[in-house]
Protein backbone atom coordinates (compact mmCIF):
# COMPACT_ATOMS: atom_id res chain seq x y z
CA UNK A 1 0.00 0.00 0.00
CA UNK A 2 2.88 2.49 0.86
CA UNK A 3 4.27 1.89 -2.48
CA UNK A 4 1.08 2.31 -4.45
CA UNK A 5 0.25 5.95 -2.62
CA UNK A 6 4.37 6.70 -3.43
CA UNK A 7 4.08 5.73 -6.83
CA UNK A 8 0.93 7.88 -6.86
CA UNK A 9 2.90 10.82 -5.28
CA UNK A 10 5.79 10.71 -7.78
CA UNK A 11 3.30 10.31 -10.79
CA UNK A 12 1.49 13.87 -9.29
CA UNK A 13 4.82 15.69 -8.93
CA UNK A 14 5.74 14.57 -12.47
CA UNK A 15 2.39 15.80 -14.12
CA UNK A 16 3.10 18.71 -12.34
CA UNK A 17 6.37 19.43 -13.04
CA UNK A 18 5.05 18.81 -16.99
CA UNK A 19 2.06 20.92 -16.69
CA UNK A 20 4.85 23.82 -15.25
CA UNK A 21 7.25 23.19 -18.26
CA UNK A 22 4.06 23.36 -20.53
CA UNK A 23 3.06 26.68 -19.34
CA UNK A 24 6.90 28.21 -19.46
CA UNK A 25 6.82 27.10 -23.12
CA UNK A 26 3.36 28.47 -23.66
CA UNK A 27 4.55 31.41 -22.24
CA UNK A 28 7.55 32.15 -23.50
CA UNK A 29 5.91 31.82 -27.11
CA UNK A 30 5.63 35.53 -28.17
CA UNK A 31 2.03 35.95 -29.56
CA UNK A 32 1.07 38.31 -32.65
CA UNK A 33 -1.45 39.70 -34.25
CA UNK A 34 -2.03 40.72 -38.05
CA UNK A 35 -4.65 42.89 -39.21
CA UNK A 36 -6.02 40.08 -40.61
CA UNK A 37 -6.68 38.72 -37.22
CA UNK A 38 -9.49 41.16 -36.58
CA UNK A 39 -12.00 39.56 -38.59
CA UNK A 40 -11.34 35.79 -36.93
CA UNK A 41 -13.40 36.44 -34.22
CA UNK A 42 -12.79 32.46 -32.63
CA UNK A 43 -8.56 33.48 -32.52
CA UNK A 44 -9.51 36.33 -30.50
CA UNK A 45 -12.06 34.76 -27.71
CA UNK A 46 -8.98 31.75 -27.96
CA UNK A 47 -6.37 34.67 -27.08
CA UNK A 48 -8.51 36.19 -24.32
CA UNK A 49 -9.47 32.92 -22.68
CA UNK A 50 -5.62 32.16 -22.56
CA UNK A 51 -4.11 35.51 -21.86
CA UNK A 52 -7.20 37.85 -20.59
CA UNK A 53 -5.69 38.77 -16.70
CA UNK A 54 -9.28 39.20 -15.62
CA UNK A 55 -10.62 35.74 -17.50
CA UNK A 56 -7.61 33.79 -16.31
CA UNK A 57 -8.65 34.99 -12.80
CA UNK A 58 -12.15 33.93 -13.53
CA UNK A 59 -10.80 30.83 -14.68
CA UNK A 60 -9.41 30.07 -11.54
CA UNK A 61 -12.23 30.75 -9.57
CA UNK A 62 -14.14 27.61 -11.58
CA UNK A 63 -11.48 25.73 -10.88
CA UNK A 64 -11.41 26.18 -7.41
CA UNK A 65 -15.07 25.54 -7.53
CA UNK A 66 -14.53 22.17 -9.20
CA UNK A 67 -12.14 20.92 -6.68
CA UNK A 68 -15.30 21.67 -4.06
CA UNK A 69 -17.69 19.45 -6.30
CA UNK A 70 -14.40 16.97 -5.52
CA UNK A 71 -14.48 17.21 -2.26
CA UNK A 72 -18.34 16.94 -1.41
CA UNK A 73 -17.82 13.18 -2.89
CA UNK A 74 -15.42 12.17 -0.41
CA UNK A 75 -16.01 10.66 2.61
CA UNK A 76 -14.85 12.28 5.69
CA UNK A 77 -11.82 10.62 6.99
CA UNK A 78 -12.17 7.98 10.03
CA UNK A 79 -9.76 9.25 12.89
CA UNK A 80 -7.86 7.10 15.61
CA UNK A 81 -7.72 7.60 18.68
CA UNK A 82 -5.17 6.12 21.61
CA UNK A 83 -5.67 5.79 25.58
CA UNK A 84 -3.74 4.46 28.20
CA UNK A 85 -6.15 4.18 31.20
CA UNK A 86 -6.41 3.37 34.81
CA UNK A 87 -2.60 4.15 35.35
CA UNK A 88 -2.20 3.77 39.11
CA UNK A 89 -1.08 6.43 41.24
CA UNK A 90 -0.17 5.57 45.13
CA UNK A 91 -0.97 2.37 46.69
CA UNK A 92 -2.14 -0.82 44.43
CA UNK A 93 -4.76 -2.66 44.79
CA UNK A 94 -3.96 -5.02 46.17
CA UNK A 95 -0.91 -3.47 48.50
CA UNK A 96 1.32 -6.45 47.99
CA UNK A 97 1.01 -6.31 43.56
CA UNK A 98 3.76 -6.89 42.24
CA UNK A 99 4.83 -4.43 39.35
CA UNK A 100 1.48 -2.01 38.98
CA UNK A 101 2.60 -0.01 36.64
CA UNK A 102 2.85 -3.46 34.18
CA UNK A 103 -0.14 -4.98 35.58
CA UNK A 104 -2.79 -2.56 36.35
CA UNK A 105 -3.14 0.00 33.15
CA UNK A 106 -4.97 -0.56 29.81
CA UNK A 107 -4.33 -0.24 26.63
CA UNK A 108 -7.35 0.76 24.28
CA UNK A 109 -7.47 1.67 20.13
CA UNK A 110 -10.41 2.84 18.38
CA UNK A 111 -11.29 4.13 14.87
CA UNK A 112 -14.26 6.49 15.04
CA UNK A 113 -15.96 7.50 11.21
CA UNK A 114 -18.88 10.59 10.62
CA UNK A 115 -21.99 9.25 8.99
CA UNK A 116 -23.59 12.56 7.36
CA UNK A 117 -27.60 11.53 7.43
CA UNK A 118 -29.42 13.66 4.27
CA UNK A 119 -26.97 15.68 3.86
CA UNK A 120 -24.22 14.76 0.97
CA UNK A 121 -26.85 14.79 -1.53
CA UNK A 122 -27.35 18.66 -0.89
CA UNK A 123 -24.31 19.41 -0.50
CA UNK A 124 -23.25 17.55 -4.00
CA UNK A 125 -26.16 19.72 -5.77
CA UNK A 126 -24.94 22.54 -4.51
CA UNK A 127 -21.19 22.78 -5.37
CA UNK A 128 -22.23 21.15 -8.55
CA UNK A 129 -24.13 24.16 -9.12
CA UNK A 130 -21.73 26.37 -7.45
CA UNK A 131 -19.15 25.26 -10.34
CA UNK A 132 -21.93 25.69 -12.79
CA UNK A 133 -22.10 29.64 -11.96
CA UNK A 134 -18.44 29.82 -11.38
CA UNK A 135 -17.97 28.64 -15.00
CA UNK A 136 -20.85 30.60 -16.02
CA UNK A 137 -19.05 33.97 -14.25
CA UNK A 138 -15.78 32.85 -16.57
CA UNK A 139 -17.31 33.09 -19.51
CA UNK A 140 -19.04 35.95 -18.82
CA UNK A 141 -16.18 37.68 -18.17
CA UNK A 142 -14.93 36.26 -21.89
CA UNK A 143 -18.49 37.56 -22.83
CA UNK A 144 -16.98 41.12 -21.40
CA UNK A 145 -13.31 41.09 -22.41
CA UNK A 146 -14.71 40.16 -25.88
CA UNK A 147 -17.08 42.55 -26.62
CA UNK A 148 -14.75 45.56 -25.18
CA UNK A 149 -11.76 44.35 -27.24
CA UNK A 150 -13.95 44.80 -30.51
CA UNK A 151 -14.99 47.90 -29.46
CA UNK A 152 -11.31 49.06 -29.27
CA UNK A 153 -10.54 47.06 -32.40
CA UNK A 154 -13.56 49.74 -33.94
CA UNK A 155 -12.24 52.70 -32.81
CA UNK A 156 -8.68 51.47 -34.09
CA UNK A 157 -10.92 51.34 -37.27
CA UNK A 158 -12.48 54.37 -36.70
CA UNK A 159 -9.90 56.87 -35.74
CA UNK A 160 -7.66 55.43 -38.90
CA UNK A 161 -10.88 56.31 -41.38
CA UNK A 162 -10.74 59.54 -40.02
CA UNK A 163 -6.89 60.02 -40.13
CA UNK A 164 -6.92 59.33 -43.40
CA UNK A 165 -9.87 61.53 -44.57
CA UNK A 166 -8.78 64.09 -42.70
CA UNK A 167 -5.46 63.77 -44.04
CA UNK A 168 -6.88 64.28 -47.29
CA UNK A 169 -8.18 67.30 -46.36
CA UNK A 170 -4.77 68.51 -45.51
CA UNK A 171 -3.27 67.93 -48.57
CA UNK A 172 -6.47 70.20 -50.31
CA UNK A 173 -6.01 73.32 -47.46
CA UNK A 174 -2.20 73.09 -48.46
CA UNK A 175 -2.82 73.16 -52.17
CA UNK A 176 -5.23 76.11 -51.82
CA UNK A 177 -3.12 77.80 -49.51
CA UNK A 178 -0.64 77.73 -51.87
CA UNK A 179 -3.28 78.90 -54.71
CA UNK A 180 -4.43 81.93 -51.86
CA UNK A 181 -1.02 83.16 -50.93
CA UNK A 182 -0.26 82.81 -54.73
CA UNK A 183 -3.11 85.76 -55.70
CA UNK A 184 -2.47 87.57 -52.19
CA UNK A 185 1.11 88.28 -53.68
CA UNK A 186 -0.66 89.43 -57.22
CA UNK A 187 -3.37 91.46 -55.20
CA UNK A 188 -6.09 89.92 -56.31
CA UNK A 189 -6.53 88.37 -53.06
CA UNK A 190 -6.79 90.34 -49.66
CA UNK A 191 -4.04 88.96 -46.93
CA UNK A 192 -6.66 88.66 -44.00
CA UNK A 193 -8.50 86.27 -46.40
CA UNK A 194 -4.89 83.86 -46.35
CA UNK A 195 -4.60 84.23 -42.81
CA UNK A 196 -8.27 82.75 -42.49
CA UNK A 197 -6.78 79.41 -44.71
CA UNK A 198 -3.93 79.36 -42.88
CA UNK A 199 -5.95 79.13 -39.57
CA UNK A 200 -8.40 76.45 -41.53
CA UNK A 201 -5.25 74.57 -42.47
CA UNK A 202 -3.68 74.35 -38.75
CA UNK A 203 -6.97 73.01 -37.81
CA UNK A 204 -7.27 70.29 -40.23
CA UNK A 205 -3.72 69.37 -38.97
CA UNK A 206 -4.95 69.56 -35.52
CA UNK A 207 -7.78 67.38 -36.40
CA UNK A 208 -5.60 64.65 -38.15
CA UNK A 209 -3.31 64.46 -35.55
CA UNK A 210 -6.30 64.06 -32.41
CA UNK A 211 -7.03 61.45 -35.01
CA UNK A 212 -3.73 59.53 -34.69
CA UNK A 213 -3.71 60.00 -31.29
CA UNK A 214 -7.17 58.48 -30.72
CA UNK A 215 -5.80 55.84 -33.15
CA UNK A 216 -3.17 54.71 -30.59
CA UNK A 217 -5.37 55.24 -27.32
CA UNK A 218 -7.02 52.55 -28.59
CA UNK A 219 -4.19 50.32 -30.01
CA UNK A 220 -2.92 50.68 -26.22
CA UNK A 221 -6.50 49.82 -24.24
CA UNK A 222 -6.64 47.06 -27.10
CA UNK A 223 -2.97 45.29 -26.22
CA UNK A 224 -4.07 45.94 -22.24
CA UNK A 225 -7.00 44.11 -23.17
CA UNK A 226 -5.79 40.95 -25.11
CA UNK A 227 -1.89 41.07 -23.87
CA UNK A 228 -0.49 41.82 -27.38
CA UNK A 229 0.15 44.45 -29.62
CA UNK A 230 -2.66 45.72 -31.63
CA UNK A 231 -1.42 46.79 -35.24
CA UNK A 232 -3.33 49.50 -37.32
CA UNK A 233 -4.84 48.73 -40.52
CA UNK A 234 -3.49 48.21 -43.76
CA UNK A 235 -4.58 51.00 -44.90
CA UNK A 236 -7.87 53.49 -44.37
CA UNK A 237 -10.23 51.48 -46.80
CA UNK A 238 -9.18 48.23 -45.36
CA UNK A 239 -10.55 49.97 -41.51
CA UNK A 240 -13.61 51.29 -43.34
CA UNK A 241 -14.23 47.74 -44.84
CA UNK A 242 -14.07 46.50 -41.61
CA UNK A 243 -16.54 48.70 -39.97
CA UNK A 244 -18.72 48.15 -42.33
CA UNK A 245 -18.43 44.68 -42.92
CA UNK A 246 -19.01 44.19 -39.26
CA UNK A 247 -21.48 46.27 -38.68
CA UNK A 248 -23.98 44.72 -41.84
CA UNK A 249 -23.69 41.00 -39.46
CA UNK A 250 -26.86 39.60 -39.38
CA UNK A 251 -28.19 40.86 -35.37
CA UNK A 252 -31.10 39.88 -33.86
CA UNK A 253 -33.77 42.57 -33.33
CA UNK A 254 -36.52 40.72 -31.29
CA UNK A 255 -35.30 39.59 -27.59
CA UNK A 256 -36.38 35.67 -27.54
CA UNK A 257 -36.19 33.36 -24.44
CA UNK A 258 -33.28 31.15 -26.11
CA UNK A 259 -30.90 35.07 -25.68
CA UNK A 260 -31.81 34.18 -21.96
CA UNK A 261 -30.43 30.84 -21.87
CA UNK A 262 -27.31 31.35 -24.11
CA UNK A 263 -26.34 34.23 -22.06
CA UNK A 264 -23.43 33.63 -19.60
CA UNK A 265 -24.31 35.94 -16.87
CA UNK A 266 -28.20 34.83 -16.77
CA UNK A 267 -26.75 31.45 -16.95
CA UNK A 268 -24.96 31.69 -13.37
CA UNK A 269 -27.56 33.85 -11.80
CA UNK A 270 -29.59 30.56 -12.55
CA UNK A 271 -26.52 28.24 -11.26
CA UNK A 272 -26.97 30.44 -8.14
CA UNK A 273 -29.94 30.19 -7.47
CA UNK A 274 -30.30 26.65 -7.82
CA UNK A 275 -26.98 26.13 -5.23
CA UNK A 276 -28.83 28.33 -3.10
CA UNK A 277 -31.71 26.44 -2.87
CA UNK A 278 -29.61 23.56 -2.24
CA UNK A 279 -27.59 25.43 0.81
CA UNK A 280 -30.79 26.10 2.07
CA UNK A 281 -32.51 22.50 2.11
CA UNK A 282 -28.89 21.70 3.69
CA UNK A 283 -29.59 24.22 6.27
CA UNK A 284 -32.97 22.89 7.39
CA UNK A 285 -31.31 19.11 7.78
CA UNK A 286 -28.63 19.98 10.30
CA UNK A 287 -31.36 19.01 12.90
CA UNK A 288 -30.92 15.97 11.87
CA UNK A 289 -27.91 14.73 13.79
CA UNK A 290 -25.09 12.83 12.19
CA UNK A 291 -23.92 9.69 14.03
CA UNK A 292 -20.43 9.10 14.60
CA UNK A 293 -19.88 5.36 14.94
CA UNK A 294 -16.44 3.79 16.60
CA UNK A 295 -15.05 0.80 17.22
CA UNK A 296 -12.21 0.28 19.92
CA UNK A 297 -10.18 -2.63 21.10
CA UNK A 298 -9.13 -2.23 24.81
CA UNK A 299 -6.41 -4.74 25.49
CA UNK A 300 -6.39 -4.52 30.31
CA UNK A 301 -3.34 -5.62 31.69
CA UNK A 302 -5.11 -6.20 35.35
CA UNK A 303 -6.16 -9.77 34.93
CA UNK A 304 -5.86 -9.71 38.94
CA UNK A 305 -9.28 -8.10 39.86
CA UNK A 306 -10.34 -10.15 37.01
CA UNK A 307 -10.72 -7.92 34.16
CA UNK A 308 -11.10 -9.17 31.08
CA UNK A 309 -7.78 -9.32 29.04
CA UNK A 310 -8.62 -8.11 25.44
CA UNK A 311 -12.31 -6.88 24.72
CA UNK A 312 -14.26 -4.57 22.16
CA UNK A 313 -16.41 -1.77 22.31
CA UNK A 314 -18.78 -0.18 19.86
CA UNK A 315 -19.76 3.47 20.79
CA UNK A 316 -22.54 6.23 19.12
CA UNK A 317 -21.90 9.44 18.99
CA UNK A 318 -24.68 11.93 18.58
CA UNK A 319 -24.89 15.40 18.59
CA UNK A 320 -27.50 17.63 20.31
CA UNK A 321 -29.06 20.38 17.78
CA UNK A 322 -30.38 22.42 20.32
CA UNK A 323 -28.61 25.65 19.90
CA UNK A 324 -27.28 25.76 16.34
CA UNK A 325 -29.79 24.58 13.79
CA UNK A 326 -28.84 25.71 10.40
CA UNK A 327 -30.49 29.29 11.13
CA UNK A 328 -27.16 31.32 9.80
CA UNK A 329 -26.91 29.29 7.11
CA UNK A 330 -30.80 29.41 5.89
CA UNK A 331 -30.30 32.72 6.30
CA UNK A 332 -27.45 33.45 4.03
CA UNK A 333 -28.78 31.11 1.61
CA UNK A 334 -32.68 32.96 1.38
CA UNK A 335 -30.80 36.14 1.19
CA UNK A 336 -28.93 34.77 -1.94
CA UNK A 337 -31.79 33.45 -3.42
CA UNK A 338 -33.46 36.92 -3.07
CA UNK A 339 -31.29 38.93 -4.50
CA UNK A 340 -30.26 36.44 -7.17
CA UNK A 341 -33.68 36.47 -8.71
CA UNK A 342 -33.37 40.37 -8.54
CA UNK A 343 -30.67 40.41 -9.87
CA UNK A 344 -31.41 38.23 -12.65
CA UNK A 345 -34.91 39.88 -13.48
CA UNK A 346 -32.79 43.00 -14.14
CA UNK A 347 -30.54 42.11 -16.18
CA UNK A 348 -32.74 40.04 -18.10
CA UNK A 349 -34.71 43.40 -18.80
CA UNK A 350 -31.82 45.50 -19.32
CA UNK A 351 -30.63 43.14 -22.19
CA UNK A 352 -34.40 43.13 -23.80
CA UNK A 353 -34.25 47.39 -23.07
CA UNK A 354 -30.71 47.47 -25.10
CA UNK A 355 -31.74 45.34 -27.85
CA UNK A 356 -34.03 47.69 -28.51
CA UNK A 357 -32.37 50.41 -28.41
CA UNK A 358 -29.83 49.18 -30.65
CA UNK A 359 -32.32 48.16 -33.04
CA UNK A 360 -33.95 51.66 -33.52
CA UNK A 361 -30.13 52.90 -33.59
CA UNK A 362 -29.45 50.57 -36.32
CA UNK A 363 -32.60 51.89 -37.84
CA UNK A 364 -31.79 55.29 -37.45
CA UNK A 365 -28.13 55.17 -38.74
CA UNK A 366 -29.20 53.33 -41.78
CA UNK A 367 -31.14 55.91 -43.10
CA UNK A 368 -28.80 58.24 -42.28
CA UNK A 369 -26.54 56.72 -44.73
CA UNK A 370 -28.95 56.53 -47.44
CA UNK A 371 -29.26 59.86 -47.32
CA UNK A 372 -25.68 60.68 -47.01
CA UNK A 373 -24.68 58.12 -49.69
CA UNK A 374 -26.94 60.41 -52.07
CA UNK A 375 -24.96 63.41 -51.04
CA UNK A 376 -22.15 62.01 -51.60
CA UNK A 377 -22.74 60.52 -55.14
CA UNK A 378 -23.97 64.13 -55.60
CA UNK A 379 -20.65 65.40 -54.41
CA UNK A 380 -18.72 63.14 -56.22
CA UNK A 381 -19.68 63.57 -59.49
CA UNK A 382 -19.14 67.36 -58.79
CA UNK A 383 -15.94 66.93 -58.11
CA UNK A 384 -14.91 64.28 -61.22
CA UNK A 385 -16.89 67.16 -63.09
CA UNK A 386 -14.89 69.93 -61.84
CA UNK A 387 -11.64 67.97 -62.29
CA UNK A 388 -12.65 67.44 -65.91
CA UNK A 389 -13.57 71.27 -66.70
CA UNK A 390 -10.34 71.64 -65.20
CA UNK A 391 -8.22 69.57 -67.59
CA UNK A 392 -10.05 70.92 -70.54
CA UNK A 393 -9.89 74.91 -68.56
CA UNK A 394 -13.30 75.09 -68.16
CA UNK A 395 -12.90 75.61 -64.17
CA UNK A 396 -10.52 76.46 -62.12
CA UNK A 397 -8.12 75.12 -59.31
CA UNK A 398 -9.70 76.28 -56.12
CA UNK A 399 -12.82 75.24 -57.82
CA UNK A 400 -11.41 71.79 -57.79
CA UNK A 401 -9.76 72.51 -54.25
CA UNK A 402 -13.31 73.15 -52.83
CA UNK A 403 -15.01 70.67 -54.32
CA UNK A 404 -12.49 67.60 -53.09
CA UNK A 405 -13.12 69.63 -49.69
CA UNK A 406 -17.29 69.04 -49.85
CA UNK A 407 -16.20 65.57 -51.06
CA UNK A 408 -14.48 64.90 -48.02
CA UNK A 409 -16.14 66.99 -45.29
CA UNK A 410 -19.14 64.02 -46.22
CA UNK A 411 -17.24 61.41 -46.60
CA UNK A 412 -16.00 62.15 -43.03
CA UNK A 413 -19.55 62.34 -41.87
CA UNK A 414 -20.19 58.80 -43.22
CA UNK A 415 -17.02 57.28 -41.39
CA UNK A 416 -18.33 58.70 -38.40
CA UNK A 417 -21.86 56.93 -39.59
CA UNK A 418 -20.34 53.93 -40.17
CA UNK A 419 -18.99 53.79 -36.53
CA UNK A 420 -21.82 54.71 -34.80
CA UNK A 421 -22.88 51.35 -37.17
CA UNK A 422 -20.83 49.10 -35.83
CA UNK A 423 -21.33 50.19 -32.35
CA UNK A 424 -25.06 49.55 -32.46
CA UNK A 425 -24.33 46.13 -34.29
CA UNK A 426 -21.77 45.40 -31.46
CA UNK A 427 -24.38 46.44 -28.49
CA UNK A 428 -26.86 44.25 -29.75
CA UNK A 429 -24.45 41.17 -30.28
CA UNK A 430 -23.54 41.70 -26.82
CA UNK A 431 -27.14 42.08 -25.28
CA UNK A 432 -27.91 38.56 -26.87
CA UNK A 433 -24.55 36.96 -26.15
CA UNK A 434 -23.63 36.21 -29.90
CA UNK A 435 -20.04 35.64 -29.61
CA UNK A 436 -17.46 32.86 -30.34
CA UNK A 437 -17.16 30.02 -27.59
CA UNK A 438 -13.71 29.37 -26.13
CA UNK A 439 -11.72 26.39 -27.27
CA UNK A 440 -12.41 24.62 -24.18
CA UNK A 441 -15.77 24.57 -22.68
CA UNK A 442 -15.73 23.36 -18.99
CA UNK A 443 -12.64 23.71 -16.53
CA UNK A 444 -12.68 20.12 -15.15
CA UNK A 445 -11.11 19.31 -18.58
CA UNK A 446 -7.93 21.30 -17.30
Amino acid sequence: MYRLLLFRHIASMGLLTLAATAYGQQQSAPVSLSPADYLDEAKLTGLLWEQSPEVVEARRSAGIAASEVTRAHQYPNPALDFTWGTIPVGPSNPADLHDPIGNVPNYNVGLSELFEIAKRGPRQAATAAEFEASHAQAMAMLATRFFDLMDTIGRIARSQVRATVINGQVNASKRMLELDRARASKGDLAGVDVQRSEVEHERLVAAREAARTDMEAARAACAAIIAAACPPFESGKAARRFLRETAQQDVPTTWSEAFEQRRPDIAALNATLQAAGERATLAKRKVIPDVTVRMGYTYDTFVTAGNQRQSLGVGVQLPLPVMDQGQADLQAALTTLQRAARVRDSLVAAARQTLNAATRQRELVAARIRQLNTALATARQLRDGTLGAARQGGASQVDVLLAVRAYQELLLDRTDLDGDAYQAALAARQATAAFPQPPISNEREM
